[in-house]
């Protein structure tokens, strides 16, 4: 029985380490990658092969590559892909250049940027759809130059599983690795604007992964669960607490770092910009490391550089 839902496939020390992704969200991001026939294929997270069934069909298995951290997983796949009688080249391992270039790559894990590997194992003109570690964000770009892509974010909003790498129990930069916020140790108290529709507006919240990408966004519901009150924004160290009082004001506790500073000066740009939603901003990256995002054009003057 099919249903557009979401399954863990695997756990590792009580971590999710592999998944199948929602039915609607894998149509949707094979729609956007836009395969033609006779186009070789990278698909970056192999899982239960179920991605990579649907790209040797519209292809052909000789031309579709995938890749997995999981020599478990891999092995599986292979059995699964085999009862098909489809055998892609299945690796074990970050990437496949032996079979590129490619001229589509598509990404089942997020990544706070383009892998370098990527963007060099992409043909002339080739396209990469990749999910991001921030916003649910997922793009599209094309290798416009050498070593160089270039695109924009899609309406989709898209949340997988980080890159893991080759040993790990679980994924590079899960947000569950973070502690748990401490209470701010020097305390600053003051009354906030920035209005809680907006905070939970995922193309402002997008927006404001782009200011403070190493913070984590934890919202804050109301005793039965019924509606959010408030937010929580941290790092590893440092925190700012958002809530709603009985009066519908906003009020702030934050500590030296003003984690909530930044929040307002992004909520402010966001209205000032007639509140962009994310397929206005593009994104840049080059195979040096060099990655940033835009709003609108390249050189608006509106940029974040992106981490690796």
């Amino acid at each position: 029985m099919y249903s557009d839902t979401f399954l863990a496939t695997q756990w590792t020390d009580g971590v999710i380490t592999s998944s199948a992704s929602l039915p609607s969200l894998v149509s949707a991001m094979l729609h956007l990658l836009d395969v033609h026939d006779g186009q070789q294929v990278l698909e970056i997270g192999t899982g239960t092969g179920y991605n990579t069934a649907l790209l040797c069909h519209r292809v052909g298995d000789t031309r579709v590559a995938s890749v997995e951290i999981d020599p478990t997983l891999v092995d599986d796949a292979r059995d699964q892909l085999a009862g098909l009688r489809l055998e892609p080249l299945l690796v074990a391992g970050a990437g496949a250049p032996q079979a590129g270039p490619y001229d589509r790559v598509l990404s089942t894990c997020a990544s706070p940027g383009i892998p370098a590997a990527w963007i060099e194992q992409l043909a002339d003109g080739g396209v990469i759809v990749a999910p991001f570690t921030f916003g649910g964000a997922l793009a599209k770009v094309t290798r416009t130059g050498s070593g160089e892509v270039s695109g924009w974010f899609d309406t989709e909003h898209a949340w997988f599983m980080p890159l893991r790498p080759a040993g790990a129990t679980g994924p590079a930069g899960l947000l569950v690795d973070l502690p748990d916020p401490a209470a701010p140790a020097a305390i600053h108290e003051n009354d906030s604007t920035v209005d809680l529709d907006t905070l939970q507006d995922p193309d402002f919240r997008l927006w404001l992964c782009l200011h403070l990408p190493e913070a984590r966004l934890v919202p804050v519901v109301s005793d039965d669960l019924s509606a959010h009150t408030g937010l929580i924004v941290h790092t590893a160290t440092h925190r700012a607490d958002y809530t709603i009082d009985a009066d519908g004001q906003g009020r702030v506790i934050q500590d030296d770092r003003r984690l909530w500073d930044t929040v307002e000066a992004a909520w402010r740009a966001w209205h000032a910009h007639d509140a962009p939603s994310r397929e206005r901003i593009g994104i840049t990256a080059r195979a040096d490391g060099v990655q940033r995002a835009w709003l609108d054009t390249p050189d608006s003057g509106v940029t974040w550089p992106l981490p690796l």
